[in-house]
C-alpha cells in the first residue's frame, strides 16, 4: 500500500538537508521515509517551476543561514555557471564547486570589504 506523507513532512526533509544539518539519508530515517522517497523530494524541490509554486515551496522551507551553500541537484548544463559579486568582485561558480571554499573566499572577501 502507498503511503502518503503531508507537506510538513517533506518541508522538514527539504529543510534538514538544504541547512546541512543532516544528509539525505539521515533526514530519511529521521522522518521514516525510503531514502528512494526523499531523493525526489529534493529533486522535485529543486526543479524550476510555475512562480506560484516557487513562492509556496519558498514558504514551506525555512531560510538557510547567510553564507550556506548547497548543491540540491545535478545542474542539466554542466557547462552553466553562476556569477557571485562581493565587495566589487565577481566569482564565477561552476557545477561541483567546493561549497566550503567558496564561503570562506566570500566571508574573506566580504571581512576584507568592511
Amino acid at each position: 500500500m502507498r503511503r502518503h506523507y503531508t507537506d510538513e513532512q517533506r518541508s522538514e526533509l527539504i529543510g534538514l538537508v538544504t541547512t546541512r544539518r543532516a544528509t539525505v539519508p539521515q533526514a530519511a530515517a529521521r522522518l521514516g521515509v525510503t531514502a528512494s522517497t526523499a531523493y525526489n523530494w529534493i529533486r522535485r524541490a529543486a526543479a524550476p517551476s510555475t512562480a506560484a509554486h516557487r513562492a509556496a515551496a519558498a514558504r514551506r522551507v525555512p531560510a538557510t543561514p547567510a553564507l550556506t551553500f548547497v548543491e540540491v541537484a545535478r545542474p542539466v548544463d554542466r557547462d552553466a555557471a553562476v556569477m557571485v559579486r562581493v565587495a566589487g568582485l565577481a566569482i564565477e561558480v561552476r557545477h561541483g564547486f567546493d561549497a566550503a571554499l567558496l564561503r570562506d573566499v566570500v566571508a574573506a572577501l566580504r571581512d576584507e570589504a568592511a
